[in-house]
């Protein structure tokens, strides 16, 4: 007997011989899963293959080290002998008891304020500088933007600290009684509290997070002779308005000062003392997750929104100075040893810049180094760019494009 002709469209098995064989619409639909397979196949590879090259290029940058230099653009930055020039988001910063401005990497002024301090004071947060006289009675509050603002107080100021927001908390001095102040861009009183010796102690140093809702208040007091100090934390958003003075958290330490607390970004929060490192994290109850004991003495402390940077005076005399680099949960990333006298250190965009007079040092946070060497004028400022190997070099005179090679 003859077998019967297959037909295409019939969408069933049928057997010769005992032989399983597809039908016509069967074989489409293994060959459209080929075709599927095939398309996914070639993504993932694409993937790998661009992860990879990533992969690649990150590790060249961060192991490429650099020799020398060229300086591919200048501009003129003349500033007087008593400013000082900082970092101010991605523009540069020069302020004196006369006064403040700030240029872009071009030198193009982006604005001016005057004032006459004796005692200038400064505070900045992100694209936010805030200015006051020690004993003054003004705070003048600037942003990247060209927005001003202005605070006037009763009482004279004794420490000041900004929120990229533009908030300003003070430490106003009185008679018997020392008081702090939140207020906002326009002046307006947000909130207050007053401290005593008695009570909580001399506050020492504050700061405020950078979306304004946590001040950090250091105390210290004597007790029996003995120096205390505690680290304070007042919530002023939601979570903190049902408690007295709005304090949220805070520890004490003893036989130490705390002359040093610092806002990382809105959920942590360092406090530098002569015998220890303390972080904490929390947006709106801060506690302590790691404890660092000191053993050498400290000199500066630098802050970024992922790190800090310690710089110690190294005790067993290897070296004149070693700089500590710490990730935003207190671990150890890097450490830096070197001899020569220091002005600053800028940190970011994962790299720490070190420099002082002709001296520049250049590393990325875990440690490798970038370029070590002189440059040609002495330094006061280094901006890392959009570029790896590219860096604003501000000096006294000049704001130099340096590129590394």
């Amino acid at each position: 007997m003859r077998n019967k002709p297959i037909n295409p469209k019939d969408n069933k098995i049928v057997y010769f011989g005992g032989a399983k064989e597809e039908t016509g619409m069967e074989k489409i639909r293994r060959f459209d899963r080929k075709k599927k397979f095939g398309r996914l196949y070639r993504i993932l590879l694409s993937i790998v293959v661009v992860a990879a090259l990533g992969l690649a290029y990150y590790i060249y940058v961060q192991t490429k080290t650099y020799s020398t230099y060229t300086v591919t653009a200048s501009v003129k930055h003349e500033t007087i002998e008593t400013a000082f020039t900082k970092t101010f988001g991605d523009s540069i910063l020069t302020y004196s008891k006369d006064g403040a401005n700030a240029v872009d990497g071009s030198g193009n002024l982006l604005w001016n304020q005057t004032f006459d301090m004796q005692s200038p004071m400064i505070a900045k947060c992100e694209d936010t500088v805030a200015f006051a006289d020690y004993g003054g009675n003004v705070i003048y509050v600037q942003k990247s933007n060209g927005e001003v603002g202005s605070v006037k107080t009763d009482m004279p100021i004794r420490k000041i600290a900004t929120s990229s927001r533009g908030y300003v908390a003070a430490v106003l001095e009185d008679t018997s009684v020392t008081w702090i102040y939140l207020y906002d861009l326009n002046g307006t009183t947000i909130a207050y509290f007053r401290t005593t010796m008695e009570k909580s102690g001399y506050p020492i140093a504050l700061d405020i997070s950078p979306n304004g809702e946590l001040v950090c208040v250091s105390y210290y007091y004597v007790d029996c002779d003995d120096v205390k100090s505690s680290v304070a934390f007042y919530n002023f958003g939601p979570v903190g308005q049902n408690n007295i003075d709005n304090y949220v958290s805070g520890y004490n330490y003893t036989n130490c000062l705390v002359p040093s607390v610092h806002f990382l970004n809105d959920e942590t929060a360092i406090a530098v003392s002569n015998e220890r490192i303390s972080v904490y994290s929390g947006a709106h109850k801060p506690v302590s997750i790691s404890e660092m004991i000191v053993n050498d003495e400290i000199v500066s402390v630098y802050t970024a929104k992922d790190a800090f940077a310690i710089i110690y005076r190294d005790s067993d005399h290897s070296s004149k100075y070693r700089l500590e680099l710490y990730d935003n949960k207190g671990q150890k990333k890097s450490e830096k040893e070197f001899d020569f006298d220091y002005s600053n250190v800028s940190l970011g965009n994962g790299m720490v810049m070190l420099y002082g007079d002709t001296n520049l040092y250049i590393g990325t946070y875990s440690g490798a180094p970038k370029y070590e060497g002189q440059y040609e004028k002495p330094v006061v400022l280094v901006l890392p760019t959009t570029v790896s190997n590219r860096f604003v070099c501000v000096t006294q005179d000049t704001i130099d494009t340096v590129e590394f090679k």
